[in-house]
This record gives structure tokens, C-alpha cells and sequence, in this order.
């Protein structure tokens, strides 16, 4: 945990871990507070697709929710490379 109490984002976290209790940037966690996912497990079973139908999700985000959670992209959505035409 860091000094606010929240956990770093790690592949480690078990998927029960709610998604407040996550050091995620503001504009993430409310993306994903209002597609109503609340636990890493619901966002790490939830499609690069849906992610990015989110509002304030683009391909950066999901590409860092990705590899910070320790997953492979389900979409075509590399972590460290930026889509181009999207």
C-alpha cells in the first residue's frame, strides 16, 4: 500500500479487490465506477471493446488498465504501443 492507503495497481491484486481501494487515475476509476465494474477481477473479465465504449476510456487507458492488471489485450490493444487510425 502507499501513504493514502490505496493498493498500487499490480498483476498480484486478487480479483476481489474493489476498484476504490486502487491508486488508478481519477478519470479511470469513474469510467469504471459508471460501467458499474467494482472489482479488478470484473475489469480484467471485461473486453477491450467494452472498455473502450466507455466514456473517458481510450486506447491509452485500456492499454495501461492491461498491463498494469498484468493481462494481454483481449482487442488488439497493446500495452506501450499507441493505436494509430482510432
Amino acid at each position: 500500500m502507499n501513504k493514502r492507503g490505496l493498493l498500487d495497481p499490480t498483476p498480484e491484486l486478487p480479483d476481489d479487490t474493489m476498484i476504490q481501494d486502487v491508486r488508478f487515475a481519477t478519470r479511470i476509476r469513474n469510467a469504471l465506477n459508471a460501467a458499474g465494474l467494482k472489482t479488478v477481477g470484473e475489469v480484467r473479465e471485461t473486453s477491450d471493446a467494452t472498455l473502450l465504449s466507455l466514456q473517458d476510456l481510450g486506447h491509452s487507458s485500456v492499454a495501461h488498465l492491461r498491463e498494469a492488471l498484468g493481462l494481454p489485450s483481449t482487442d488488439g490493444v497493446r500495452p506501450g504501443l499507441k493505436a494509430k487510425g482510432k
